[in-house]
């Protein structure tokens, strides 16, 4: 028989190899295994139906003698029954599983979730797990969730209404999609036969979607005479400027890092690497677009990104550039995202190429080839779009009032054609033949007009 003080003792011997542990009887049945690693393994070995077999019961000293032995009695008391062991610690291991909370289950999902997604993503489900799905499935066993359970969570996300009286759909689709993640796990891994949050998602349609607020091309001039008066941050007012120039995305904005920009050739390459999709294309850089990065160098310059609190040490918050506007007296009026919207209807007024338009406001899906293959297409117009908005938003703001379209076109294209004519006469002979190869003509093209221009 085995004590505890010899068991404490024993050590693998030289004969101990992987595959053949060596091996100490107790009573009953109840062995002691030490592997050739040191660790101790608890067996009963018993004979069922003419068949001897072995059952694993646990480690020493995490399970002691006292609870080995007593274990493997329970064992032989159910061999007297006519049970056989191992199907009984089957059953009890299902039934184990059939008792597990819904709470436990998705939280060990979560724990999955977290090594598979992104950190901004996995934030995003913890967020809304612990928010609206935990609390509300409190006590409720896995295999008992039902429709009106889910449904019943769903609807007090709606309750949460707006001051407009609409519920926070959009919240209420994904916290579904959450629960419905967690359930199809259970239903893979045979817990649960049925999803029964199939459908759900059906009775909480998408809401309609609206175009972001913002003003009236008559109330452009007022508002940018506004931000340029700002007096809160520079940084807040500068970065009101830069999306008002740039017609990008407030992520994109927030986002922005030093290391995306691209002076030497003027553009910013957009790479927002924190979403759930990547969402990549370029941006050309105008004059204007350029000086406020030159005034933002001396604030943030040293920081990872251009937009940064360096009050909280990080990137600015969702609602900054809507705070300001609000603080401008433009609540209800104008939002960050509304100057897109500004800018694509009036660059299309402006007689600008379609092609050009959407391909920078970047409207290809994030997911498609053709939006990663493409992210570059009419770069050269869209170079000459992004000039001609920021002139066209500077010549509304500096006269205040609201110039007719195609005179605004000719005379901001007129003033483009003198800047490039003056930057060509002051160009030396290397910046002229490579500006020539950019534009497409090849090398023998351009020795052939050389050899011709020798005799004119």
């Amino acid at each position: 028989m085995l004590s505890d003080s010899k068991i404490r003792k024993l050590k693998p011997s030289e004969k101990c190899t992987p595959s053949r542990p060596d091996k100490y009887s107790d009573q009953q049945g109840l062995q002691l295994l030490v592997r050739n690693t040191g660790t101790k393994t608890w067996i009963s070995a018993y004979r069922f139906d003419g068949k001897q077999t072995r059952l694993t019961l646990g480690t020493y000293p995490i399970m002691s003698l006292a609870e080995a032995r007593q274990a493997n009695t329970e064992i032989k008391a159910l061999l007297a029954d006519g049970i056989d062991p191992k199907n009984k610690k089957r059953q009890d291991k299902l039934a184990n599983i059939h008792a597990q909370k819904f709470n436990e289950y998705a939280l060990d999902w979560l724990v999955e979730r977290k090594r598979n997604v992104k950190p901004r993503t996995y934030q995003q489900d913890y967020n809304r797990m612990h928010k609206d799905v935990l609390p509300h499935f409190e006590g409720i066993v896995l295999k008992d969730v039902s429709f009106e359970d889910c449904r019943s969570m769903a609807d007090e996300i709606e309750k949460r209404v707006n001051k407009d009286g609409e519920p926070p759909r959009e919240v209420t689709r994904r916290t579904i999609d959450l629960v419905a993640n967690v359930l199809r796990r259970a239903k893979r891994e045979r817990i649960i036969e049925q999803n029964p949050i199939d459908d759900l998602k059906a009775l909480y349609p998408k809401a309609k979607s609206q175009h972001m607020k913002h003003v009236d091309i008559h109330e452009l001039p007022a508002l940018l005479q506004a931000i340029e008066g700002y007096h809160g941050h520079d940084q807040t007012r500068l970065g009101m400027k830069f999306l008002a120039y740039s017609f990008c995305r407030t992520i994109e904005l927030r986002m922005m890092k030093w290391a995306h920009i691209d002076f030497a050739n003027r553009l910013w390459r957009v790479d927002i690497d924190n979403l759930k999709i990547a969402r990549k294309h370029v941006v050309p850089l105008s004059d204007q677009m350029l000086a406020v990065l030159e005034e933002m160098k001396p604030i943030t310059g040293h920081y990872e990104y251009v937009f940064y609190n360096t009050g909280t040490q990080q990137p600015y918050s969702e609602e900054f550039i809507n705070n300001a506007l609000d603080i401008l007296g433009y609540a209800g009026k104008q939002t960050g995202h509304g100057f897109r919207h500004i800018a694509s209807t009036n660059l299309n007024e402006l007689g600008y190429m379609g092609d050009a338009i959407e391909k920078q406001m970047a409207h290809d899906k994030k997911s498609s080839i053709r939006a990663v293959y493409n992210h570059a297409q009419h770069l050269e117009e869209r170079r000459k779009i992004m000039q001609v908005w920021a002139d066209f938003l500077d010549l509304l703001r500096d006269t205040g009032e609201v110039v007719d379209f195609q005179t605004a076109r000719q005379q901001i294209e007129k003033s483009l054609q003198s800047k490039q004519a003056d930057s060509l006469q002051n160009a030396d002979k290397q910046t002229l033949i490579k500006a020539l190869l950019n534009q497409g003509i090849t090398a023998d093209e351009l020795q052939e007009y050389i050899e011709n221009s020798r005799y004119t």
